[in-house]
This record gives C-alpha cells, structure tokens and sequence, in this order.
C-alpha cells in the first residue's frame, strides 16, 4: 500500500541535506496510534536476529530544489510530496488518520499544513516489473580487514552481490510478512538507466549510507516482486532507503 502526502507551506522550506531521519520522526509522531509509534520505533517486527519496520518513505519532491553546498542545506519549493509504503495496511490507515487530523507537520525546523492524502495499491501480476527509485537503494556487507578490524562495503547495482543480496532480503520480508517463503526465491534485479548521477552519499544521524537512485528491472515471484514495492528494496528502508514506484 502507499500513501501520498501533500504538503504545503507559505515560504520555500529550507532542510539539512540529509533530511531522513526528520522525516522518520514525522512519521513516528504522525500516528494516531502512539502504542503503535513506539512498538515501530522501539521493537518492529522480528524475524530470527534481524527486526524489520515495515514501511518506507521517498525523498521529499516538490516543483524545484536549491542544494546549497557549502551549508549542508537544500530549499524546496512547495507544494511538497511524500510516499510512504508499507505492506501493514494499518500502518499507514493510523498514520494517515493522523496526520488529517493534526493537519500540520513538522520536518526539523519546517512546519508544513497536510494539504491532501491519497492511497494506492499496486497489484503485481508480472514476474517482471520496471521500478523508479525515489529514495536510494543501499546494500552492503560487513567485511574484516586483515587486523580484524570490521568495516562496510556498499554494492553497486552493476555488482552480482547486489542482486544477491537484495533477492535474499526480500525472502526474508515474505516469510516475516507471509509466514511461509515464497513459492519461488529466483529475484533479479537489473539496472535500466542508472548513471554516476543516480550515485548517492548520505548520513543518517551521523552514519555515512552509500546508495543508488534510477530505473531497475525487477524480476522473479510476483509476490516478491510486491514486498518490493510495498516493503522497499535492500536494506535501511524504515531510515528513507529503498522506496520505488512501478515505471510505467
């Protein structure tokens, strides 16, 4: 499922660049639910050792962007969009009954009015499906250095462990989700049009998050093929990684 967010604001909106963890915040307090806000901030949903949230969010996008460099700052004109997905219905219902009926948002030190929601629910009947990122895919792996230091290498998409590793997250999501595996753990995912530009470098309350935006086929089990869109692709998504849309 996926929630669409409007939000306005009378003056241009000015934000850190990396702005992620502002936005999880708003959602967090944007639930009417507060039990609900804490068991996902706090707990999530377990799967073995690993907890999943569940849910992911795009950037924010609105009409033009102003990236001040120097600052660490971007302005962004209004009227702003937002996607959330997540493949817990009652996770968005209780954020988007929240959110109509505070009406206003805060994102760090921008306040924002809720101009207007819509919901959506792509269905996947393909086992191939092209996808647009609109926030950046991470995958990673903690490697050993030779003094058995540990540090963390992030794939490129034009790298087998990517796929690899972005197929195999996805089977634990269906199984967390689903209670079963898939009929089918065969997942590939492809670039379409991914360039130097699609290449992000981020922070996440101080932790440096290499990803990538573009266009990516997308194939295997359609039911994987929907946590993607629903759930998000690789890892982080509840910290704004991995949200994608369906490229028409």
């Amino acid at each position: 499922m996926q929630l669409t967010i409007t939000l306005t604001a009378p003056e241009p909106v000015k934000l850190p660049v990396h702005y992620g963890h502002l936005i999880q915040g708003m959602i967090y307090r944007g639930m009417e639910n507060p039990l609900l806000s804490r068991y996902l901030h706090e707990q999530g949903f377990q799967l073995e050792k690993r907890r999943f949230k569940l849910f992911t969010f795009s950037r924010l996008m609105g009409q033009k962007s102003h990236l001040d460099r120097a600052n660490k700052k971007i302005t962004l004109i209004p009227p702003l969009q937002l996607v959330i997905c997540s493949p817990i219905p009652f996770i968005l219902q209780e954020l988007g009954t929240g959110l109509l009926r505070q009406g206003q948002v805060r994102i760090g030190p921008a306040r924002l009015t809720v101009k207007e929601i819509s919901t959506a629910q792509p269905h996947v009947e393909m086992d191939r499906i092209q996808v647009r990122m609109l926030s950046p895919i991470t995958v990673y792996s903690t490697m050993p250095y030779a003094d058995g230091r540990k540090y963390t290498y992030f794939y490129s998409p034009f790298e087998p462990k990517f796929s690899e590793l972005v197929g195999a997250n996805l089977v634990k999501k269906h199984y967390l989700i689903h209670g079963v595996p898939p009929l089918s753990e065969f997942f590939s995912i492809k670039p379409v049009r991914v360039t130097d530009a699609d290449y992000k470098i981020t922070t996440y309350k101080g932790f440096t998050i290499k990803g990538w935006m573009g266009t990516y086929e997308l194939q295997g089990d359609p039911a994987l093929l929907q946590i993607a869109l629903s759930a998000g692709l690789g890892a982080k998504n509840s910290q704004g990684y991995g949200c994608c849309l369906m490229d028409e």
